[in-house]
């Protein structure tokens, strides 16, 4: 496996550059195809939703405030993509525009992506609130790597794998293997919940060197910090680039699917998270 179709949503409203740049980094590193994906509203399907008692002259006004605000954010994006695409010269890439809602797109697209690269919003709140994050994860059926604000575009020399034995933590590592062959240092981290019979970092340290990866086990109570917290502080103390895990759930309402330690990793990470359902 490797990544030889990235896919990146870009509203040209949230800051991308980031994510990117990650994408164009990895594109050269892989040999990939960069893909930015562009939700364009259709500004008269709104119509039929406008108040049947507004006058004519004012519903082309709102209309016309509309195009120009998507025109701007299309602009936006085009700018966002070709400057990411000129700092990486080589590398093969397209800005592609659709009619409809960016998470109806990023699903419907991303499914035929090796990887896909979400900017991560700097507010927590839209963070937590954004359908285009949940439909990555939860619709695409693909990995996806999450990019915090700002930060460098090298990504895998170091990386932690936060292990629990999970069918989503074995869909994570499967994911992040073309990062792995070339990571510099692995360290699969268990952090200790309670017994159970699956699969342990040891186990996966030696599937991983049939791989030819090299890895470390290390298993850590998570003491007094929420697990989302323990993961992240040992990343941080190991010098990671890249946190690798599962995204899971017990929760079944879609609205809710983000609760518990997922959530809270995305939330906090200051390095890009690469998660797998």
């Amino acid at each position: 496996m490797s990544y030889r179709r990235i896919m990146v949503p870009v509203n040209g409203l949230d800051d991308a550059g980031h994510a990117l740049g990650l994408a164009f980094d990895l594109g050269k590193r892989f040999g990939s195809e960069v893909i930015g994906l562009h939700a364009a509203t259709e500004t008269s399907s709104i119509l039929p939703y406008m108040g049947e008692s507004m006058s004519g002259a004012l519903v082309e006004t709102m209309i016309s405030a509309l195009d120009s605000a998507a025109d701007s954010r299309l602009r936006a994006a085009q700018a966002a993509f070709a400057a990411a695409r000129k700092a990486f010269g080589g590398v093969a890439g397209q800005l592609a525009v659709h009619l409809g809602l960016e998470d109806d797109i990023v699903a419907r697209h991303g499914r035929l992506a090796d990887l896909v690269i979400v900017p991560r919003p700097a507010s927590k709140t839209a963070l937590s609130e954004s359908p285009t994050m949940q439909a990555a994860i939860m619709d695409t059926g693909r990995p996806v790597l999450v990019a915090p604000p700002g930060g460098t575009t090298a990504l895998g020399r170091k990386i932690m794998v936060a292990w629990n034995g999970s069918s989503q933590a074995a869909r994570a590592l499967s994911a992040a293997m073309p990062l792995l062959r070339e990571a510099e240092a692995i360290t699969l981290l268990h952090i200790e919940e309670g017994s159970g019979d699956a699969p342990t970092a040891e186990d996966a340290v030696d599937y991983l060197a049939v791989h030819g990866c090299r890895a470390q086990a290390v298993s850590q109570s998570r003491g007094h910090h929420p697990v989302a917290d323990a993961l992240l502080l040992a990343a941080l103390n190991q010098g990671a680039d890249l946190l690798v895990m599962g995204a899971y759930t017990h929760k079944r309402i879609r609205e809710l699917i983000f609760g518990g330690a997922t959530l809270e990793a995305l939330l906090d990470a200051p390095i890009p998270v690469l998660m797998a359902h």
